[in-house]
């Protein structure tokens, strides 16, 4: 590698703590009196691979379909229970459900506004326990037919667009109006429910918590397209809404009129919700493109990164200190041709190869140590990740001893560890407090793509993405 002198620094000027060395290789900036910093850079491997489903809490629903010339086929569906709350109750004089709605409040869409969709409602035959024991549940690639009987007939269908033509435009572009799709469930099912509530006029077991109402009365919905296609909703609120008749006074003074009323049931974050991703065509896509990677959600295409050079950067820096270490990964500008522009992911995630998973299970947040995060800067069209020694310093930590065992002991443990040197770029979303400080990450679920600058291992080391590296090597006078 070429290198770079970078500076001459007086130790009140030192570059990083003692805190920031790598342990095990280099040594302390303390105690001495000039350091000389210089730069190198180490070529990057990329490639595209395919995630095929992600760990998703969210409290987003999606539903939809869509077809991109790139990316081909797309769907997305979900199922969702419906809370009850404790000692939930309807007016004592209740004598009748006229009407229940499954509505879907959506803040925004992707695609066509005015596509022609289909949606059907089918209710779940078996109960979801959400208990965070099983996460294979929180996948987006579940199955929903495990949950609900395909042979019964369905619940309800809707015909829709994401753009409500039933509505005023000025009402539509009203900021603090939130469109949605109303589904009637029909007389049949406003019945199953009085009945349900019914059972004892006295105390409503049915109605009396969640578990009671998932357990005996509703064990929840899966709501899909089944004809259409040309947008996906993003759903922020669902709600049971229930149409009540019950008896009033009248000015007689006798309980002889009806007055209506709705009552709400939310799908909050009490009970359980998740979406289905369907991508049916990236496998090719991944397989044909050489000339960058892409990112693609969601749960769609991840970019895997090898730091190939990490044992040439440990046996040419064993005097030195690692400073500071960054990658950048361009992205191509405005190389997506479809007719609906897709988003750009704001923040990835890098994270090690083996932790891709487990990071999202559970609840982690970037140290940066092992997972970091970069935001999307738009003037320089790229992601930075910084002090990335920190991570380099956790991996020499690792295989320093397996070095110290010889040559023969440390290419077998390689062989057996094969992602010891793989990082992965994931699209995220990011929750933080008033601070600005992240306090939760969570998969990118929207529709964004990017592709970024970098190619296979078979192209000569002025293509490929670069790790810079910036060392001191301490002298005492």
């Amino acid at each position: 590698m070429k290198c770079k002198f970078f500076a001459v620094l007086a130790i009140a000027a030192a570059l990083v703590s003692c805190d920031d060395q790598t342990e095990g290789i280099g040594q302390s900036v303390a105690e001495k009196d000039k350091i000389e910093a210089f730069s190198d850079s180490y070529p990057v491997d990329t490639r595209t691979d395919l995630l095929n489903s992600v760990y998703s809490r969210s409290s987003i629903a999606y539903l939809g379909k869509y077809t991109d010339e790139l990316f081909g086929e797309f769907s997305a569906e979900f199922l969702t229970q419906i809370n009850c709350p404790e000692a939930f109750i309807f007016p004592e004089t209740t004598i009748d459900f006229t009407e229940v709605s499954l509505d879907l409040y959506y803040s925004s869409y992707f695609g066509d506004s005015l596509a022609t969709m289909r949606v059907q409602v089918d209710t779940l035959d078996t109960v979801i326990k959400d208990d965070g024991s099983d996460p294979k549940l929180y996948y987006t690639n579940f199955d929903p037919s495990q949950y609900y009987d395909e042979s019964v007939p369905h619940l309800a269908t809707k015909d829709y667009s994401a753009y409500d033509k039933s509505v005023s435009d000025s009402l539509n572009n009203t900021s603090d109006y939130l469109p949605r799709l109303s589904i009637d469930l029909g007389k049949n099912f406003s019945q199953h429910l009085l009945a349900a509530y019914n059972k004892d006029s006295e105390t409503h077991p049915n109605f009396a918590d969640a578990d009671a109402f998932i357990n005996n009365v509703l064990k929840g919905f899966y709501v899909h397209v089944t004809s259409g296609e040309g947008s996906v909703l993003y759903i922020e609120d669902i709600y049971l809404n229930i149409t009540v008749a019950y008896m009033v006074e009248s000015s007689s003074g006798e309980v002889d009129s009806v007055a209506y009323t709705v009552v709400p049931m939310a799908a909050s974050k009490e009970v359980f919700m998740s979406t289905n991703f369907q991508n049916k065509d990236l496998e090719n896509i991944k397989d044909e493109v050489t000339d960058g990677t892409f990112l693609k959600t969601p749960a769609g295409l991840y970019t895997e990164v090898t730091l190939g050079s990490l044992e040439e950067i440990y046996n040419e820096h064993k005097s030195d200190t690692l400073n500071a270490i960054n990658i950048t990964f361009p992205k191509y500008r405005d190389m997506f041709n479809s007719e609906y522009k897709m988003g750009i992911p704001e923040n990835l995630l890098l994270v090690r190869k083996s932790e891709m998973y487990s990071f999202f299970e559970e609840g982690k947040i970037p140290d940066t140590q092992t997972s970091f995060i970069a935001s999307y800067d738009r003037s320089a069209n790229a992601y930075t990740f910084t002090n990335l020694n920190r991570l380099v310093r956790v991996i020499f930590n690792e295989i320093k001893p397996q070095i110290e065992l010889g040559d023969n002991a440390w290419e077998q443990w390689k062989q057996d560890n094969p992602d010891w040197n793989k990082i992965v770029l994931i699209p995220v979303n990011l929750e933080t407090d008033s601070q600005g400080s992240t306090i939760g990450v969570e998969n990118d679920l929207s529709v964004n793509a990017a592709k970024l600058y970098g190619v296979a291992e078979n192209a000569s080391d002025d293509e490929k993405i670069h790790m810079e590296v910036i060392f001191t090597h301490p002298e005492i006078k």
